[in-house]
């Protein structure tokens, strides 16, 4: 799921979603107005609460963009601003956008997003009228609401400026689920106290350990030294601090974080009025996220891939099983103790982000609930005792932020009479006649929910803002998002009349089919992601910027030439061409396949005494031949073949993971990722081709990433030439920077201001 903020500055991108967030409400967010879910009329008779579905954002300079792809619903760009008497100038100008992507193989989730009070056609200076999407340039003027059929847009699509929300520019933003689309992502948590949680897993694992268990001083999974570490050698280890043998007086709840390679885990108890208070200090424990090949590997040697599902969900979602049952990790268990606990026992919980962690302020309300469930007054005395303390409480606060409230839509002029009654009763602002004449017109003026086709009246509002945060954790590519990383051209070295020459070529689109690369292993490429922590836009830019160009831009799991190459039959093949017989032993005693030692050392000397053959025009990959290897059984021919895939009709199991397994095992034995996270200096790259000057676009971070899987001899010298087709695959990088993360691109002149590469065409599936 790719889901981004409607205005997009530099000043606010962050690598921390945390931080992201804070630099967006400070520069966009209208605290003191339009709040949500309730914004407070006082009366004569008192305060009137009206559910307010969204949040006011200032736009200044920036445009108002789409938050994720998606279809039109229905829009209206107006010709001039209209004036609500007493209020002052508004825009009734929006945007109404549905969208449908995936968190999970097993969810699909479909969300609209509002964007209201745009900006009129006049109030466009010429260079911002032109930023719009041709459909709103040629929309007819006027008050009329247009429903359009099919007309798709994109995240980050241009969707006007911030117009006039009572003489102050504003725009109203908001995301709401009809009903049944609620009901299919919305998992309640609270229900959960032991087990797990649902199928989907995404963002940070979550525990709910019940009151008095036992906690100890030390680790107790085998692997840790009597120093208390866990070695990796003769001479590295991972140092271990020690903890507080007791137990827990309450249920707690631990959240913990996988963030730029430290573990964070944070420790919650129930407090008062519902809300839940942090217990001490977070533990943080650092590299630990980058070391969990080799921490799995020392833990559980077994089978460390299946280790490394406890270490990373704290369950188990793959097939890959270990002996070792156990979770040993180190918790805070009151204000001033921490210790180990098993978080694999039973009667631990285990949940992610997916579930919607109650304790971290997420609930649904029901307006429907209430005595006056049809007006749109907010009469739930829950919500409104939260909003009450929200404005002294933190805690509050965060926990408003999180409620799910369904409430009729204030875009519905159908039943004004009913929905306000009780604000034209006697002492009530709109008890005359004027007044309630001059509220229907400007509310009228406002309205365009029956001409939108949605049947539900009531709908799911989130805090749209948080509703963003929330699902930047999921990091699922649904198909419509995977297709557009495919860049549209790229850059070969070859030759021409003896002489070197640089070629631009355009890039076939992805197949189509049910048994080609892109639509046969997405799900598993998706589930590799999710497994191996390649779940930030940067990461993911990284793994596509070589994956994509090594499988023939997603079209083939073999290395080019095959059983041709010197080192064949162990030639590349899946995502990240897995190449050597060693790397290949590697794999299989990472699943928890038995290699026989004897034979990977007669495999390591058969292909070093190849590699060193001089000249290389020498080199015959004859004995390295099967045949060579009495040891290698029939089984592990087939393990082997497994990298490749299959196009057949019936894969097996093995077929479907190995090709995205292989290139996860690859990222975190090789520690992509502490590459990935350093700041990508992005460089603007223009050379001369046989179809005149390209360019294409590389970081130090993507060269070291690259380098770690590819030319790890090279990794600090950067831009080696060296490395085979690294310019291909800068090509694949900048579309995936444009794509995945919400990073610009500098122009010839260096500037940060590209929102796609240079000279590349947008893929439009």
């Amino acid at each position: 799921m790719l889901i981004s903020y409607p205005i997009l500055s530099a000043a606010a991108v962050h690598d921390d979603e945390d931080i992201y967030l804070g630099n967006f409400t400070e520069s966009h967010l209208i605290a003191h107005e339009g709040r949500y879910p309730v914004s407070t009329l006082n009366t004569a008779q008192g305060p009137m609460h009206r559910w307010h579905g969204g949040v006011h954002l200032f736009g200044g300079r920036e445009p108002i963009r789409a938050i994720a792809d998606g279809t039109v619903v229905a829009y209206r760009f107006a010709a001039a601003h209209e004036t609500y008497a007493g209020q002052g100038d508004y825009d009734t100008s929006f945007v109404l956008l549905r969208h449908e992507t995936q968190t999970g193989e097993n969810t699909t989730v479909v969300f609209y997003s509002l964007y209201m009070h745009l900006a009129h056609r006049a109030a466009l200076a010429p260079d911002r009228f032109r930023q719009l999407p041709e459909w709103l340039r040629r929309a007819p003027p006027g008050p009329g609401v247009q429903r359009p059929q099919d007309l798709r847009v994109w995240r980050k699509d241009v969707l006007g400026y911030a117009g006039q929300l009572y003489g102050v520019e504003a725009m109203h933003f908001e995301v709401f689920m009809l009903d049944a689309d609620f009901n299919r992502v919305w998992r309640d948590s609270t229900r959960v106290t032991q087990g797990t949680g649902g199928n989907d897993w995404f963002g940070d694992a979550h525990f709910v350990i019940p009151e008095r268990q036992q906690f100890q001083e030390r680790h107790h999974n085998g692997g840790v030294s009597g120093a208390h570490g866990i070695s990796f050698s003769r001479t590295e280890r991972y140092a271990l601090p020690l903890g507080q043998t007791g137990q827990n007086a309450e249920r707690l709840y631990v959240s913990v974080k996988l963030q730029h390679g430290r573990r964070i885990a944070t420790t919650y108890r129930a407090g008062a009025q519902g809300l839940y208070e942090q217990v001490g200090a977070p533990v943080v424990q650092d590299d630990y996220e980058y070391e969990l090949y080799r921490l799995a590997t020392a833990l559980y040697p077994d089978c460390p891939s299946a280790g490394f599902e406890w270490l990373r969900f704290g369950r188990m979602l793959g097939t890959d099983t270990t002996t070792n049952n156990a979770n040993w990790q180190l918790v805070r268990y009151s204000e001033a103790a921490v210790g180990y606990i098993d978080l694999a026992a039973a009667d631990i919980a285990k949940l992610s982000d997916a579930d919607f962690p109650h304790w971290l302020g997420w609930e649904k309300r029901d307006e429907g609930q209430t005595a006056h469930a049809a007006d749109g007054l907010c009469d739930d005395r829950r919500t409104l005792d939260l909003v009450q303390a929200a404005q002294a409480s933190e805690t509050a606060a965060r926990k408003l932020q999180h409620l799910v409230c369904k409430a009729p839509t204030e875009w519905d002029d159908s039943d004004l009479a009913t929905r306000y009654a009780r604000l034209r009763e006697p002492g009530q602002p709109l008890q005359s006649e004027a007044s309630w004449s001059a509220f229907q017109d400007h509310v009228s003026k406002l309205a365009f929910w029956p001409q939108t086709g949605i049947s539900d009246r009531s709908v799911w509002h989130f805090h749209p803002l948080w509703f963003i945060r929330h699902f930047r954790r999921c990091a699922w590519l649904a198909r419509h998002e995977f297709r557009q990383l495919q860049p549209t051209h790229a850059v070969r070295t070859g030759s021409r009349n003896g002489r070197p020459m640089v070629y631009w070529e355009p890039v076939a689109a992805m197949g189509t089919g049910v048994s080609s690369v892109p639509v046969r292993y997405l799900i598993p490429l998706n589930r590799m992601m999710r497994k191996y922590g390649v779940t930030t836009g940067k990461r993911q830019a990284c793994f596509f910027g070589n994956s994509i160009q090594e499988t023939s831009w997603i079209s083939a799991l073999q290395e080019g030439s095959g059983s041709s190459l010197w080192y064949a039959p162990w030639f590349g093949r899946g995502f990240l061409q897995l190449t050597n017989p060693m790397n290949y032993c590697g794999y299989w005693d990472w699943r928890g396949r038995a290699v026989p030692s004897t034979l990977q050392v007669a495999l390591q000397r058969a292909y070093s005494a190849i590699e060193n053959t001089r000249p290389r025009s020498a080199r015959s990959n004859g004995t390295l031949q099967d045949t060579h290897f009495p040891a290698l059984t029939q089984q592990m021919v087939i393990w082997r073949d497994d990298v490749l895939g299959s196009r057949a009709p019936n894969p097996t199991a093995e077929q479907l993971l190995a090709p995205a397994d292989t290139a996860g095992f690859y990222w975190v034995s090789l520690r992509m990722a502490r590459y990935a996270d350093e700041p990508h200096v992005i460089e603007r790259v223009a050379i001369a081709t046989d179809q005149g000057q390209k360019v294409y676009y590389r970081s130090p971070a993507f060269w070291r990433a690259s380098a770690a899987v590819n030319l790890p001899g090279s990794l600090h010298n950067t831009y080696s030439r060296a490395l085979n087709g690294f310019d291909s695959r800068c090509c694949a990088y900048g579309v995936a920077l444009a794509v995945l993360t919400d990073l610009q691109l500098p122009d010839a002149r260096g500037r940060q201001v590209l929102w796609y590469p240079e000279g590349y065409s947008v893929r439009r599936p």
